[in-house]
């Protein structure tokens, strides 16, 4: 589990013979921060009580010094890492580095994710989706005391007896059983004054009315859970307290999904397991856990990790929290840790970050947002990064496809053994697994033919080697001329129609969410030169979050929008790139349905090539059906 610990430590007496050499980035920040040995800094100058003097910065770029939770001044940013410190940046105004200012050159979707960073509104909250809140959204939160007393007024123990998930789906169920919750409690209250007993619960003990007791009391258990979930909401301001009456309509489905977007939970719309046992925690302890999630992309991005226990021996708990629901915590089929497997060091350091900073409970973040309104920058002393860490890295990507059915027509399946991808990196002739992350391949989907019609059509993943060469933050997509006018329109519930531009793109709920890698094939040209064919397949985030369970794609490889963030940032960290800017783009379609509209793009997103590419394999995987090629030619109408 501590192998990268064990290297380090066996390699500490070298280190310490070559200390005068000049170190490369890995080894000068393993060295300096061994076992929290005094830096250069504190052996130079002498502490001013429990603070250094602030220096002076030849660029004034000085950052605060935090240890075991006290603020000790201020260092260079500059000399930081050379202090064995890593400057992590928790101002407001922050982006992961792929969407940062690269010399002149700045990426159009910059904008949009600061603007939705600082959205706390329906219309906002994308942390689901690729768009890490900014820390002025937990300030806030932590401050809204009116907020947190009305979730503390609200009983939370009957949530906790509703046995299964609630959704919309169950609207009339919940209106009869209501009626009839309502009906038996009259005909209840007329046996309790008549027996003259206490309460309706001593009913229980009467044989003759026992069972209509019981069933009363089921269906008062659930109305006083559903209503307790649609108070929540209400504090919120995601319902109207008139519609917390234990009945669910599509007002508690929305409602329920905005809870889920906000805390972080697989957004499904239904009150399942983990959003019930969600609603029953102290609203403040849900704000100190986005503080954490976000101090997380922080930290990621800062000490350029990646590894996040899914190829090891899983996810751990940062403060004693899990901070992702159990759907992103695994690949379904694929539990068992893979060999030589990286461990959780995004955790890890995340967990040592937040002790650095004392943020030990939502108390001590909310103060240490107060002292610096606006957010700031810390350099932090954290775990030390593996050995294989460099500035160019010899990576490479498996695809496994799982479980495959290449069925005549579109059957439903329930498959065991899920796709997923693994990204691993040469480390001194060790193949060691970094991330294994869940993604979809192709199958059944809807695609319009040349006479206007949709049918549906089995959309492949390509097979075999592939190279991501073109990496594109907040990509945007052109629906091809397949890709039927109904799906690129949604209804407004007012009886007009809109063009679904978000699905276009660039943004969070584009079709290749915030980020993609293109997949190409490489073909060797009689001139020795290579060919890139780009067979309209990638790697890329998708705000179709639930799909990535248990969904298909268009033969596209999706992954949670914040994980692809994460690989895309980790390829620009460790991978030699240029920069190629904002790629211009004329894309202009008619679209007609229920009303009319024009589709238009006038970006592909912001382009880095990767130099040289990162090989990646696209496997077979396990087909399982009869037929063992897949359907191409097949085309399947769905009964209207």
């Amino acid at each position: 589990m501590r192998w990268w610990w064990q290297r380090w430590q066996r390699a500490l007496p070298l280190l310490t013979l070559v200390g005068c050499a000049t170190p490369t980035r890995s080894s000068h920040v393993i060295l300096a921060q061994a076992a929290n040995a005094p830096s250069v800094e504190q052996r130079a100058a002498p502490l001013v009580g429990d603070t250094l003097p602030d220096p002076t910065c030849p660029d004034g770029d000085a950052v605060v010094r935090v240890e075991g939770g006290t603020e000790r001044g201020k260092v260079c940013a500059a000399s930081a890492a050379e202090l064995g410190l890593t400057v992590v940046d928790l101002q407001d105004a922050w982006t992961p580095s792929m969407f940062a200012p690269t010399g002149a050159l700045t990426p159009n979707i910059r904008a949009t994710y600061l603007t939705l960073a600082a959205r706390d509104d329906a219309d906002a909250l994308a942390e689901l989706y690729g768009v890490v809140p900014s820390l002025a959204i937990v300030r806030a939160r932590l401050a809204d005391d009116a907020r947190h007393a009305c979730h503390a007024a609200i009983d939370g123990a009957p949530i906790a007896r509703l046995a299964r998930s609630w959704s919309q789906d169950d609207a009339a169920t919940t209106q009869a059983g209501e009626a009839t919750r309502v009906w038996l409690g009259k005909a209840l209250e007329q046996e309790r004054v008549k027996r003259k007993l206490a309460d309706l619960a001593a009913l229980a003990e009467v044989s003759a009315v026992a069972p209509r007791y019981a069933r009363w009391k089921a269906l008062d258990d659930r109305h006083a859970g559903l209503v307790a979930a649609q108070q929540h909401f209400g504090c919120e301001h995601t319902l109207d307290a008139k519609y917390a009456d234990g009945t669910i309509t599509w007002r508690t489905g929305n409602a329920t999904e905005l809870f889920q977007r906000r805390n972080f939970l697989m957004p499904n719309e239904r009150l399942d397991e983990e959003t019930r046992d969600a609603l029953q925690i102290d609203s403040r302890e849900l704000d100190y856990r986005l503080a954490l999630r976000i101090l997380r992309e922080r930290v990621v991005d800062a000490a350029g990790l990646i590894e996040d226990g899914t190829a090891g021996a899983g996810p751990q708990p940062v403060m004693g929290r899990l901070l992702d629901p159990a759907a992103m915590r695994a690949a379904r089929g694929h539990e068992a840790p893979l060999p030589n497997g990286a461990p959780d060091l995004v955790s890890a350091a995340t967990d040592v970050a937040a002790t650095q900073l004392g943020w030990r409970d939502p108390v001590a973040v909310r103060a240490f947002l107060d002292r610096h309104p606006g957010g700031t920058r810390v350099a932090l002393a954290l775990p030390p990064v593996p050995a294989y860490h460099a500035a160019h890295m010899e990576l490479s990507a498996v695809i496994d496809r799982g479980d495959v059915y290449y069925d005549e027509r579109p059957i439903p399946r329930r498959v065991a053994h899920r796709p997923t991808i693994v990204v691993s990196v040469d480390d001194h002739g060790i193949k060691r697994p970094l991330v294994r992350w869940p993604t979809t391949i192709g199958g059944w989907s809807d695609q319009r033919t040349t006479d206007g019609d949709t049918v549906q059509r089995w959309k492949e993943s390509d097979v075999g080697p592939r190279v991501w060469r073109d990496l594109y933050a907040g990509p945007t997509w052109l629906p091809p001329k397949t890709t039927p006018d109904k799906d690129l329109v949604k209804n407004l519930y007012n009886g007009h129609w809109a063009l679904k531009k978000e699905l276009l793109g660039p943004g969070p709920h584009a079709a290749f969410g915030m980020s993609l890698l293109v997949h190409h094939q490489v073909f060797q040209q009689k001139d020795g030169t290579e060919r890139f064919d780009d067979n309209g397949i990638g790697t890329h985030g998708s705000a179709s979050v639930t799909s990535i369970v248990n969904g298909t794609s268009h033969g596209c490889h999706r992954l949670y929008n914040q994980l692809a963030v994460r690989l895309s940032d980790f390829l620009l960290r460790h991978r030699d790139h240029v920069v190629k800017g904002e790629q211009p783009e004329r894309y202009v379609r008619a679209v007609n349905y229920k009303e009319s509209f024009v589709a238009k793009v006038d970006t592909r997103g912001f382009l880095y090539e990767l130099t040289p590419p990162v090989p990646v394999v696209v496997t077979r995987g396990n087909v399982l059906s009869p037929r063992k090629a897949p359907p191409k030619g097949a085309v399947y109408k769905p009964t209207p």
